[in-house]
């Protein structure tokens, strides 16, 4: 390979916005970057790895740049190991560029010297995905569904936001206050809406137990449970009871702690804002099983009268059967930018 060199503006592939944080705020994909050089050092980490890379000009200027993508399991599942990225490989990564540090960047390629370009979001044109296992129930591993949905941008539920929500979503900077910088599981609905890490339904004893490979959260769903017990304390992921109606797991989940339902929402004329919840959020989950499709349908209602003044929409997502066995996740808190 002749030597790289630091390209900018060029042509590139769109980001997916898949990463576990909004893309947006932080990644400007108008601003689009190739970055050559030699690794110093790849960051094995989840929620997102980074890869650093020495690159040289062509007037033999030296620049350290630090680029993130998803997390090193999902790419690892996608083609991109460890073992590509070793220290003193010679490697260029495309991508957007960092809206606030000018030598970070989203890589969503990967180009090796023998001649491989590698997409962070795995092979294109692939047709020999193995076959889906038909499910005749809701136990088994699952993956979300691929449906562009927004991570972040203007949000309905900011127009109903009481006056204690308020003064509490003004204390907030999405930036540095975000509960995933500290490994944390944040809302149910975020979770469900991890994308490129399976989840498990499995039965343990007269409970369900949801594990998602995402932040190695695992909810408890206590089945067939009248009511809380008394003395539960409060938790990020709260208190889930459960029960059938005929085919559909129904979750009722209450008892949380404050949280952020979105990390990244835009308010016309102010500062970057989120979308918060308060202790009294209440949450109904029904599972269901499409057999004609072969796809779990997870819909979700919330509704949290402290800190909003109407009911939220309803949450809907599909996941399909996958054969992936989760994997610690591991995750290290951020460095933040």
């Amino acid at each position: 390979m002749q030597k790289l060199l630091i390209i900018s503006a060029l042509a590139v592939l769109p980001v997916l916005a898949t990463a576990h944080h909004s893309f947006a705020p932080h990644f400007n994909r108008d601003k689009p970057v190739t970055i050559s050089g030699i690794v110093t050092e790849y960051e094995q980490r989840n929620p997102h790895a980074y890869i650093n890379i020495r690159a040289e000009d062509a007037d033999g200027r030296l620049t350290d740049w630090r680029c993130e993508s998803h997390g090193y399991t999902q790419l690892a599942r996608n083609g991109i190991t460890p073992e590509m990225l070793a220290e003193g490989t010679r490697v260029a990564v495309s991508g957007s560029q960092h809206r606030r540090d000018p030598n970070m960047c989203f890589f969503d390629m990967v180009y090796l010297e023998d001649g491989r370009e590698l997409s962070v979001n795995g092979p294109r044109g692939q047709n020999n995905a193995p076959q889906e296992e038909q499910r005749d129930s809701l136990f088994g591993t699952w993956m979300l569904q691929p449906g562009g949905f927004a991570t972040s941008g203007p949000q309905f539920m900011m127009d109903f936001v009481t006056a204690e929500g308020r003064a509490v979503i003004e204390q907030y900077n999405p930036f540095t206050d975000d509960p995933t910088y500290r490994c944390e599981p944040v809302a149910i609905r975020r979770v469900w809406g991890a994308p490129g890490t399976p989840l498990a339904i499995s039965q343990d004893g007269d409970n369900i137990v949801i594990r998602h490979e995402w932040m190695d959260s695992q909810r408890v769903i206590h089945m067939n449970q009248d009511a809380v017990p008394a003395g539960t304390e409060a938790s990020i992921l709260g208190y889930a009871r459960g029960h059938f109606e005929d085919d559909v797991l129904v979750i009722e989940t209450t008892h949380f702690t404050h949280g952020v339902l979105n990390q990244f929402v835009t308010v016309e004329g102010e500062p970057m804002r989120g979308l918060l919840h308060s202790d009294r959020l209440r949450t109904v989950e029904r599972l269901s099983l499409d057999q004609a499709r072969n796809r779990m349908i997870m819909s979700m209602d919330h509704y949290d009268p402290a800190f909003f003044t109407r009911d939220f929409p309803n949450y809907t997502r599909e996941y399909g059967p996958s054969n992936l066995d989760l994997q610690p996740f591991g995750c290290i808190p951020e460095i933040l930018k």
